[in-house]
């Protein structure tokens, strides 16, 4: 007689299979919760303590962990069963669990005294002893997996190697995953010894960054990715979400009303404004031929102004706390456009890049009051700061090496990802044209030679800042004074590589 034990949290869908393992001349054991429910439900089931001779203990701490469980579990059938017929212990045939909520306790924020209710300790055990012993036993964690498996065992009498090697990797995965949860709860350290990330997968994109490369995107339990919603359009590719990324980050820095158009993950442009509309037009203006196909984020509410604006043009994808309902009307005659919400909360402090057999992880890069300090070798004669501000923001954003020239609130052009740093200000200055006249440049990087203070002054820049630290600061301080510029050197960098 085939054997299965079953201790479940969620319900859904066990009755169902617990008839049918029945209906095939399955005994089964159950405990708890699951053996009142499922006699509830009219399967003839058995106590496991019937087993076992032992009651639940400690309010049904301890009701799994038993010598008659496990030996049933991991005995293998071509060298044990002569000692468990000694013993006059049953085999289990197959174990079907799925586990205390602690995801959901990790979601709510619990206190340490309620979440830790939710760490499943037995039920944890018996997933691993069955999946251990994949070879004979089948372990059941999904309750996806309840038809399938019934059908082959209606089928063939009972599951294929195949099948129990598969299902046992779906099982460590989970077991896995949750003990990473679990990690992520109670960790203190930003770098601990061991790093467990529980990651679980968001979606099957339909390639990678080309279409010979497959690829997925996970995401973690706590992250503002779960709470993400495609309101209309395409699916999200590889590439769309890694410039929802970028745009979503840029936008995190800034308080005041905010929109930028992503490109390749750089922005092309940005601006702070009032209202919706006037935002995106202004930062449509800088760069309005890079715009085409790229990501607008904003980090306000679109209304309907915005969306008629907008509607005008082809974009990719629109990123937003929100959407009103006007707006969503406007947008939703280009089928294919992308209108994505996500909370504009940033919850992880690490950021990173996975290379091979590696991970690369550092502390999140954040703005502080002090990236605003500069100490000026010569400050400009009226109050820049609003572009400053803004300037200081994109260049972060930007990829290495990159320089960004702002003027009235706005992004009027940047360069990002060139290996030359007087090269960046180059070709910004180039894209920028006439517009480049009275705007200020930022770096996000020093300048270790005067020439990108001479490609500055010669194209109108009127202000120039760059982080200090170069050997050479006072030599181009120097220049920037003799060719009447103003000149200031942040006390911060932020490398984009």
């Amino acid at each position: 007689m085939k054997r299965a034990l079953v201790s479940v949290y969620e319900k859904r869908g066990v009755e169902s299979f617990v008839k049918g393992l029945l209906n095939e001349g399955w005994e089964i054991y159950s405990t708890g919760g699951t053996y009142n429910f499922l006699t509830r439900e009219g399967a003839q089931v058995k106590k496991l303590d019937e087993l076992t001779g032992f009651t639940e203990l400690l309010g049904g701490r301890v009701k799994t962990l038993h010598p008659a469980v496990f030996a049933g579990i991991l005995a293998r059938r071509d060298k044990d069963t002569g000692e468990m017929e000694k013993l006059g212990l049953p085999l289990f045939d197959m174990v079907v669990v799925n586990l205390y909520p602690f995801e959901s306790g990790l979601r709510k924020g619990e206190s340490d005294e309620d979440i830790v209710e939710k760490i499943d300790i037995g039920g944890i055990a018996l997933i691993r002893a069955a999946a251990k012993n994949f070879k004979w036993v089948t372990v059941v964690v999904s309750p996806e997996d309840y038809l399938p498996v019934l059908e082959e065992i209606q089928k063939f009498g009972d599951t294929t190697e195949e099948t129990r090697r598969k299902l046992a990797a779906k099982a460590f995965s989970i077991s896995s995953f949750y003990d990473a949860m679990i990690f992520s709860r109670f960790n203190t350290e930003i770098f601990p010894e061991i790093l467990g990330f529980p990651f679980r997968k968001y979606q099957a994109l339909r390639y990678g960054e080309n279409p010979h490369q497959q690829g997925a995107f996970y995401v973690t339990p706590t992250s503002p990715w779960e709470e993400m919603k495609v309101l209309q359009g395409k699916q999200l590719s590889f590439n769309n979400i890694a410039d929802i990324a970028s745009a979503w980050e840029l936008a995190l820095d800034f308080k005041e009303p905010f929109c930028a158009i992503i490109k390749h993950q750089n922005p092309c442009g940005a601006a702070i404004a009032e209202t919706p509309r006037k935002a995106f037009e202004m930062a449509l203006s800088g760069d309005p031929q890079s715009a085409f196909g790229g990501i607008v984020v904003f980090n306000m509410e679109v209304d309907k102004e915005a969306a008629l604006e907008m509607k005008k043009m082809f974009l990719e994808v629109i990123i937003a706390p929100s959407f009103t309902r006007e707006a969503r009307e406007v947008l939703s005659r280009k089928k294919n456009l992308r209108l994505v919400e996500l909370p504009f909360e940033r919850k992880s402090v690490y950021e990173g890049k996975i290379f091979e057999g590696g991970l690369l992880i550092q502390e999140r890069d954040k703005f502080s009051d002090e990236d605003l300090i500069i100490n000026w070798v010569s400050e400009p004669t009226q109050d820049r700061s609003h572009d400053i501000y803004l300037g200081i923001r994109l260049a972060k954003a930007l990829k290495s090496n990159s320089a960004v020239l702002v003027k009235d609130g706005k992004m009027i052009a940047g360069c990002g990802g060139q290996t030359s740093r007087v090269e960046a200000v180059r070709i910004a200055c180039d894209r920028a044209g006439e517009k480049a006249r009275g705007s200020v440049l930022v770096s996000d990087g020093f300048f270790p030679f005067p020439d990108s203070v001479e490609i500055a002054h010669a194209n109108g820049v009127e202000v120039v800042i760059a982080p200090g630290g170069s050997k050479r600061d006072p030599e181009v301080a120097e220049r920037a004074k003799e060719l009447g510029i103003s000149f200031g050197f942040t006390e911060r960098r932020h490398f984009r590589h």
